[in-house]
């Protein structure tokens, strides 16, 4: 047995140690709620910063109980619609819109979740995206014709609307779109998820993007390319550090739930189409870690799905084809728009 004072100072130390612990838990507590009022504080500036930059570029169409952002310029037939990537709002395609609507109407919008449109149903996977853009081009009368161009996930968006909608399409331009066999490449990007909880996903979201997360994240977005003023790049930037884009991201969800939608469709045989397919070779110089040349075999051969598709290799630029090399877009959508003309006449 321990005697009394051996006791006595086991008890003391127990007790010091004990009150170091609940000093230390309430200072951990303490920052925690510091750094998290921090948080709050730097998204609602930064939030009102932006709302005093971001005045709607547009204008909100309602597709039932919400609303879409359109906007459309130039005048002609067939009517051009763009379709951005998986979190890229519709004014990515300003540069390229300019230049379409030389020619012919041209209109590019916000998916829901993004840009200046409202929240939209969650999945929000590509067949309800291109459910949404049907509704859209049917109350804004858009067409037809159309001619469908869409980047990166815009691609299966278009695909998807194309197979629901196919008397609608009359030529359609693809930017290094997704393919739902890219998982084969090796080196490519997984794009699959791990199997957590959609609520929890989308709840974490929510949260992540109230404290900030998008905006700390966000890159120094650099010069403006060519073809695009500082404004406008400024406001690109913008955009992309809204906190709705988590949340938009989350309700795509996993790659493999759209990929299974576009490999069930079909009917691209007789479709006038172009696939441009970034170029940009890996070297120590490059923006980009350069395209893998499985990618490029996998865009060439979707290409050939159409007896009047070709694909073209953009060769100054990465996956971001629509800011880098809007040019091309251009010059691919003039192509498809001149020979829907002629087989009009």
């Amino acid at each position: 047995m321990q005697p009394a004072d051996t006791r006595m100072r086991d008890r003391g130390w127990w007790r010091r140690a004990g009150r170091a612990v609940r000093l230390a838990i309430r200072a951990i507590a303490t920052l925690a709620g510091v750094a998290l009022l921090g948080a709050l504080v730097y998204e609602h500036v930064g939030a009102w910063r932006d709302a005093r930059v971001l005045r709607q570029v547009g204008r909100s169409v309602d597709i039932g109980g919400r609303s879409l952002n359109l906007l459309c310029t130039g005048d002609g037939s067939p009517t051009v619609v763009f379709v951005s990537g998986r979190t890229a709002p519709g004014f990515v395609w300003t540069p390229t819109q300019r230049g379409v609507s030389a020619f012919t109407r041209s209109c590019w919008y916000d998916r829901a979740d993004l840009g200046w449109s409202d929240a939209g149903p969650d999945p929000g996977w590509g067949d309800a995206a291109a459910g949404d853009l049907h509704r859209l081009v049917q109350i804004a009368r858009l067409g037809p014709p159309l001619v469908l161009v869409g980047h990166s996930f815009g691609g299966h968006i278009i695909r998807l609307y194309h197979h629901a909608y196919p008397g609608e399409v009359s030529g359609m331009v693809f930017v290094d779109a997704a393919l739902e066999d890219a998982g084969t490449i090796r080196g490519m990007p997984h794009r699959d998820r791990p199997p957590i909880p959609r609520a929890v996903i989308g709840g974490l979201s929510v949260v992540l993007g109230r404290l900030g997360m998008m905006r700390f994240l966000a890159s120094d977005p650099g010069p403006p390319p060519k073809h695009w003023t500082a404004q406008e790049w400024d406001v690109l930037a913008r955009l992309r550090r809204q906190r709705n884009v988590l949340l938009a991201d989350a309700k795509v969800g996993p790659g493999r739930a759209t990929d299974d939608l576009v490999r069930a469709t079909g009917g691209l045989e007789d479709m006038p189409l172009i696939v441009l397919t970034q170029g940009r070779p890996a070297s120590p110089s490059s923006a980009g870690p350069g395209v893998l040349p499985g990618w490029v075999e996998l865009q060439r051969r979707f290409a050939e799905r159409s007896r009047r598709g070709r694909q073209v290799l953009v060769s100054d630029s990465g996956h971001a084809i629509p800011e880098e090399a809007p040019e091309a877009v251009i010059g691919a959508v003039r192509e498809i728009v001149t020979g829907v003309r002629a087989g009009q006449s």
